[in-house]
C-alpha cells in the first residue's frame, strides 16, 4: 500500500481515450491530473483529419456499448445525451465476398433473421441460440471479468466457475464456436472476421469472443453527430471544466525512476522536468518500456503476439454516395489470409479490408453534394520494433486492389471521384501514436493474453507506474480502453487507501 499523505498529483502520458477516462475517474476522487500529449489534439487514435469541409475520424468510426460512455459522463454529473446527438446506424455492416455473396448485419432482428435464413437456406437457423448463449457470456464478461482488476488466474477462474469456462468456449476457437450455431460459411466467416482486430485467426482466437458480433447486434452501432471526434471534443471540454491540466505539443521522452524503483517524474523532449510520484502511460505498453523507461527497469516485449498494422485512406469524394456505413470485403482464401497476416507475416493474397462511409449517416461530415470514405487495410506487423514497414512503399498497389474490389462488386466509385486524399502508412501510425511494431490495436487476445494473463495495468517492479490502453486490461477498442481508464483509477485508489 501507499501512505495516505502522499501527493495526489498524477501525470498521464498521452491523451487517448484511456487517458481521458482515467482522468475523469481520478479527478472525481480528489486527484490533480495533468495530461501530456505530444500531438496538437487529444484522442490518440480516435483523432481527426479536416480539409475544406471534409471531416474524417482517423481511427474508430462507430460507437458500440453506449452505456460505457453514458457512465463516463455520469461520473462528472453530466448526461451524455445533453452533449451528443447519437445517430443509430441503421445501415449497419455489409460483408462482401469475391463470389458476389453478401451478408448485411443489423440490430434489426427481423431483417437480420431474414438474412440468416437466406444464407442458411432454411427458416430454422441458429440465430436465436447464438444470441441466447452470447447474451449470457456478455453479462458474465461485464459483471465478472471486465469491470474489475483481476491478476490471479485462480481467482479469475473461480469467478467464472467450470461451467462458465466451458460454456464460454474459452478452450474452443471462435470459428468452432460459430459452427455450433450456423451452417453457412458466410455467416461464420463474417462473425469470425472480428478476430482480425483482436490479433489472431478465428481458427485460434477463443470462442468467447463471439460476444463481439453479439454486442453490436444486441446494442446497436452508433455515431455521434459530427463523428466520433465529437465525443473527444466534448470530453475535453469537461476535463478543462473540472480543472484537468492539458499540455499539448508536449512529448514525454523519459519516465524518471530512482534507485529505489520509484517514479519521480517525467522529462519532455525539451528537457523540462515534471514532478509526479504517480504516472499513467497511455503510450502502448511495450513502447513505454522500450522508449520511456531506463533499460535497467524495463521489460522485453519482442516475442509478444500483436494485432495487425494498418494502412488507412481518407477520401473526400466529389459526389454524394449512399454506401452502407461499413463494408467489409472478405477474400475467398479466407483462412490462409489470416495465416499470412498473423503467422506467416506476409501480405495476404486476398487482402481483406473494410470501408466506412460516415457521411451516409451524417451529411454534415462533407460539403453539400459530396461524401467521405475511410478505408482500412490490415497488414502484418513489423518483426522488429525498429524495422521500417515494407508496405510503406506499396500505397499505389494497395489502393489499386481496393478499386479492383469496388469494380468487381459494381460499386460506383473510382479514383477520378476523389477530390481530397490523405494516406497514413503503418510507419506513420506508429510514429504519431507511439505504437509498438506498427501494431494498430495493441497486443493480441489469444487465450494466454486475456484476463489475468494479459499485462497488468500496474508495473510489477516500479512503484507509482501504471498503464492504460489497448495492450493492458481489459483490451482493445474504444469501450474497452474507456473501461481500462476506470480500472487503472481504481487500482491507484486502492494502492493509496
Amino acid at each position: 500500500m501507499i501512505e495516505n499523505n502522499v501527493s495526489k498529483s498524477i501525470g498521464i502520458i498521452g491523451g487517448g481515450m484511456g487517458s481521458i477516462s482515467a482522468a475523469i475517474y481520478l479527478i472525481k476522487n480528489g486527484f490533480e491530473v495533468t495530461i501530456y500529449e505530444k500531438n496538437k489534439t487529444l484522442g490518440g487514435r480516435a483523432n481527426i483529419i479536416e480539409n475544406d469541409g471534409f471531416r474524417f475520424d482517423m481511427g474508430p468510426s462507430l460507437l458500440n456499448y453506449p452505456w460505457v460512455f453514458e457512465e463516463l459522463f455520469k461520473t462528472l454529473g453530466e448526461n451524455l445525451n445533453a452533449h451528443l446527438d447519437l445517430i443509430k446506424i441503421e445501415t449497419g455492416v455489409k460483408f462482401l465476398w469475391d463470389d458476389k455473396e453478401t451478408f448485411s448485419v443489423t440490430s434489426d432482428y427481423p431483417n437480420l433473421s431474414k438474412e440468416v435464413s437466406r444464407l442458411e437456406n432454411s427458416n430454422i437457423n441458429g440465430l436465436q441460440s447464438f444470441l441466447k448463449i452470447n447474451s449470457i457470456r456478455y453479462k458474465t464478461a461485464f459483471e465478472k471479468l471486465l469491470n474489475t482488476n483481476l491478476d490471479n488466474p485462480l481467482t479469475w477462474g473461480s469467478r467464472l466457475g467450470l461451467k462458465e469456462l466451458i460454456s464460454g468456449s474459452m478452450f474452443k476457437s471462435m470459428y468452432s464456436d460459430l459452427n455450433k450455431h450456423f451452417k453457412s460459411k458466410y455467416i461464420k466467416e463474417a462473425f469470425g472476421s472480428y478476430a482480425m482486430y483482436l490479433g489472431g485467426s478465428p481458427f485460434k482466437i477463443p470462442g468467447f469472443f463471439s460476444i463481439l458480433p453479439y454486442g453490436e447486434i444486441a446494442y446497436g452501432l452508433w455515431m455521434p453527430k459530427g463523428g466520433i471526434y465529437s465525443l473527444i471534443e466534448k470530453l475535453e471540454e469537461l476535463l478543462i471544466k473540472n480543472n484537468v491540466t492539458i499540455k499539448k505539443s508536449n512529448e514525454i521522452s523519459e519516465i524518471v525512476i530512482n534507485e529505489k524503483r520509484e517514479v519521480k517524474g517525467l522529462i519532455n523532449t525539451n528537457g523540462d522536468f515534471y514532478d509526479h510520484k504517480f504516472v499513467i502511460s497511455n503510450a502502448d505498453l511495450a513502447t513505454t518500456h522500450e522508449k520511456l523507461i531506463n533499460s535497467a527497469y524495463s521489460q522485453n516485449f519482442e516475442g509478444t503476439q500483436m494485432t495487425p498494422s494498418v494502412m488507412t485512406f481518407y477520401w473526400g469524394i466529389k459526389k454524394e454516395t449512399k454506401f452502407p456505413h461499413h463494408m467489409i470485403f472478405l477474400p475467398k482464401n479466407y483462412k490462409s489470409s489470416f495465416e499470412d497476416l498473423f503467422y506467416n507475416k506476409k501480405f495476404p493474397k486476398g487482402m481483406p479490408f473494410y470501408t466506412s462511409s460516415p457521411s451516409t449517416s451524417d451529411n454534415s461530415l462533407s460539403p453539400k453534394g459530396k461524401s467521405t470514405m475511410f478505408v482500412l487495410v490490415p497488414l502484418p506487423v513489423t518483426e522488429k520494433s525498429d524495422q521500417k514497414n515494407i508496405y510503406s512503399n506499396d500505397i499505389k498497389k494497395i489502393k489499386d486492389k481496393v478499386f479492383e474490389k469496388f469494380n468487381h462488386h459494381n460499386i460506383d466509385l473510382n479514383e477520378k471521384d476523389i477530390e481530397f486524399e490523405k494516406v497514413l502508412t503503418p510507419d506513420e501510425w506508429k510514429t504519431k501514436f507511439a505504437l509498438y511494431k506498427t501494431s494498430a490495436f495493441g497486443s493480441s487476445h489469444n487465450l494466454f493474453n486475456i484476463g489475468p494473463f494479459r499485462d497488468a495495468n500496474k508495473s510489477k517492479n516500479i512503484r507509482g507506474l501504471y498503464f492504460v490502453g489497448a495492450s493492458t486490461n481489459p483490451g482493445t477498442g474504444l469501450p474497452m480502453v474507456t473501461l481500462g481508464g476506470k480500472l487503472v483509477s481504481e487500482r491507484i485508489m486502492h494502492d493509496i487507501s
